[in-house]
């Protein structure tokens, strides 16, 4: 919850620098048409893209509430909390054994379980031999005794007995099968989710190696060729868009990689 209110921070942050890009811009298209400087079709353009850039500005706003609102039912809290905030960073991922985890180990006492039980059962069908030694005296001899007792017990209910055991062995059976479909289906999901967070940190590594350099460059070079003349208006919306482009992207892969982070470390069914 706390990462994903960080991600509709973060592309708040983006998409209000967007807006106010935006508004500056349709302002000088329409500064510009009035002067005579540039013509119909680019003032309503730029107007059109403002308003649409707005829109998701608005809705950036709206998703930061939810992720609050979320974030505060896991709290449960009815105070207005402050949240502090930090950069979106790549979530650690721990190293999980997954047949050492508490579902496993659920699994697993319960076939030791049914299997202590049953063994405990067929004792019963075995005879029950003991040894006894004793030490008495007797005053008509005027001396001690001694002397060894032997028992024997038969059990005397055999044939049900003998159904209960088969019953727990069902039991130790089926217990053994949940064990093993559990291990198998949550050691299959943790490699789909390893081979998830491969390909989402390629994703990663793009932005990280070329991406943000990029963003900037292209940023800088629109900013100064637009200002220069050296390209129209369409060229530079089309710069930013690819630039902010970029930057919403990498966020939207950061926060899926770190979401599967979780997922696997604390992986469960």
């Amino acid at each position: 919850m706390y990462y994903q209110y960080l991600y509709a921070v973060e592309k708040e942050r983006i998409h209000k620098t967007l807006d106010s890009l935006y508004k500056k811009f349709a302002n000088t298209a329409e500064r510009r048409f009035e002067l005579g400087e540039t013509n119909y079709l680019e003032k309503i353009t730029a107007k059109s893209k403002q308003r649409q850039v707005n829109l998701n500005f608005v809705k950036a706003i709206e998703d930061v509430q939810i992720a609050y609102s979320q974030l505060m039912s896991v709290v449960q809290t009815e105070d207005n909390l402050e949240i502090v905030t930090q950069p979106l960073k790549k979530e650690a991922l721990q190293i999980v054994n997954v047949n050492e985890s508490p579902e496993v180990s659920f699994f697993t006492n319960n076939v030791l379980v049914a299997k202590s039980t049953r063994q405990l059962e067929k004792q019963q069908l075995l005879p029950n031999i003991t040894l006894n030694y004793f030490q008495g005296t007797n005053p008509g001899i005027n001396k001690n005794l001694y002397g060894y007792q032997l028992g024997l017990k038969i059990p005397l209910f055999f044939m049900g007995t003998s159904s209960k055991i088969k019953a727990l062995k069902i039991a130790e059976t089926i217990a053994a099968e949940r064990l093993q479909d559990y291990t198998i289906k949550i050691n299959a999901k943790s490699k789909i989710l390893v081979s998830q967070l491969n390909q989402q940190q390629k994703a990663l590594n793009y932005y990280e190696q070329e991406g943000a350099a990029l963003s900037k460059e292209i940023l800088k070079t629109a900013n100064s060729s637009f200002k220069n003349g050296e390209i129209d208006f369409y060229q530079y919306i089309l710069s930013l868009e690819n630039a902010y482009e970029i930057q919403l992207n990498y966020l939207e892969n950061l926060n899926t990689y770190n979401q599967t982070v979780i997922t696997i470390n604390y992986l469960t069914l």
